[in-house]
């Protein structure tokens, strides 16, 4: 058998398994000490483990030197590889129709344990109108971006994505709004519980396209630590790089 961090796993779980019948992924993920939903993805092929994750499992599946070698020679390999675009990317059409903030916040409660498919809950937990919550609800069941499961909602795509450096009314709606929450949640949260930094620069504009693309990866990379393990609530990471001065040249830009 080839040696993965997938086999591996695969391997010590099935003996694991056959010493008590009653041994779950969610104890195996607990006694490898990373999450379950991250062990599930690596078992799944839908992502791979993270160094510091990599570390736990060799070390708690005590891996030969020759198994250790490999594994980390894979993980190099993986870690040079461009990395694979795993989002559903949604036309403007489609968008226009769930631009509000709320219908996202609600695609990813839908990936919270204990979720409830009833407008009376989302409204709860969202802070909006149960009419509000209802209506987000409908819609989204009928473009199948989620599921009603033993009064549950499954979230049945992968994260959304929309079009990027392309004027949209709807993307301007949504972006809009989320500095709005933003605001509010400035005034309103416990500073524990959020984080607010700036800073201001002078700016190479030939530099932008690069800087974009490394926020675009360091967004992704912050998204798979926080959803790692047992995810309770909904928060929206905005980055905002935005210039503060009268642009000099404007004959590419538009609104």
């Amino acid at each position: 058998m080839e040696i993965t961090v997938k086999n591996l796993l695969l391997t010590e779980l099935a003996k694991r398994q056959t010493r008590n019948s009653s041994y779950s992924l969610r104890a195996f993920a607990r006694d490898l000490n990373i999450g379950v939903t991250t062990l599930s993805d690596v078992l799944a092929d839908k992502r791979s483990l993270s160094k510091t994750n990599l570390q736990k499992v060799m070390e708690r599946l005590l891996v030969s030197p020759l198994e250790k070698e490999k594994l980390w020679s894979d993980y190099k390999d993986q870690a040079s590889r461009p990395e694979v675009d795993d989002r559903t990317y949604l036309d403007e059409m489609t968008f226009r129709l769930i631009a509000d903030w709320h219908y996202i916040a609600i695609l990813n409660l839908a990936k919270i344990k204990d979720n409830q498919a009833t407008p009376a809950w989302i409204a709860e937990r969202l802070g909006i109108k149960k009419s509000e919550a209802e209506e987000a609800l409908e819609r989204l069941l009928s473009l199948n971006l989620v599921k009603k499961t033993r009064g549950r909602m499954t979230r049945t795509t992968t994260p959304i994505a929309t079009s990027r450096d392309i004027p949209s009314a709807a993307i301007r709606k949504h972006h809009s709004q989320n500095l709005q929450l933003a605001e509010a949640s400035l005034h309103r949260d416990p500073v524990h519980t959020r984080e607010f930094g700036s800073i201001t620069m002078p700016v190479n504009p030939e530099k932008l396209p690069q800087a974009k693309e490394l926020l675009t990866k360091t967004r992704k990379k912050i998204a798979d630590l926080l959803e790692d393990g047992a995810v309770t609530e909904v928060y929206t990471l905005s980055f905002q790089l935005f210039p503060i001065t009268k642009l000099s040249d404007t004959s590419t830009s538009s609104k």
